[in-house]
């Protein structure tokens, strides 16, 4: 991600014409083509590790729990960069277009802080296998808690208007 934008800043400071490069090359290696493979890439890992960290029966609601965040962060971010343009005095619309700032707002905002905050970030990954479990369920009360919904209901707890559902699985009770 922030690598690709550094073929963003050779566009833009039109270093690639002196050498003799066409911009659609460069426009192919960089953020518009280039940052959509990675996000893709990355929504993998982050995606398997969630699902590890799931309660048995949950995944798909911690799935979308985790893409309204993402949804909700991306509208933030680009509210936030609409008003870094606004404060940089970068004017985007007319016949006096000021695009001056640009190369320093993406050295900044799209190289350097990427940086600060995914190189820390890396050490919040866990350290297991794959295959190992990251929450052990049955030791947090998972399975309890949820067996004890499940004897009451099947008891025929009538006051309530709780019946067992036989299409329903135990644990999602």
């Amino acid at each position: 991600g922030s690598l690709a934008s550094i073929v963003d800043l050779i566009i833009i400071m039109r270093w690639n014409v002196a050498i003799g490069i066409p911009d659609l090359v460069l426009f192919l290696l960089g953020n518009a083509v280039f940052e959509n493979c990675v996000m893709t890439l990355q929504a993998i890992p982050f995606s398997a590790i969630f699902a590890k960290m799931a309660p048995p029966g949950m995944e798909s609601a911690v799935f979308a729990y985790t893409v309204g965040i993402a949804n909700f962060c991306f509208m933030v971010s680009s509210l936030l960069g609409s008003g870094l343009i606004h404060w940089s005095g970068m004017v985007t619309v007319g016949d006096t277009c000021d695009f001056k700032a640009l190369p320093t707002l993406i050295v900044i905002f799209r190289m350097m802080v990427p940086m600060l905050v995914g190189i820390p970030a890396i050490f919040l990954v866990p350290n297991v296998l794959q295959t190992e479990y990251l929450i052990d369920w049955e030791e947090e009360g998972w399975s309890q808690a949820n067996s004890d919904v499940v004897q009451s209901s099947e008891h025929g707890n009538e006051e309530d208007g709780l019946k067992e559902d036989s299409r329903l699985e135990p644990h999602l009770l």
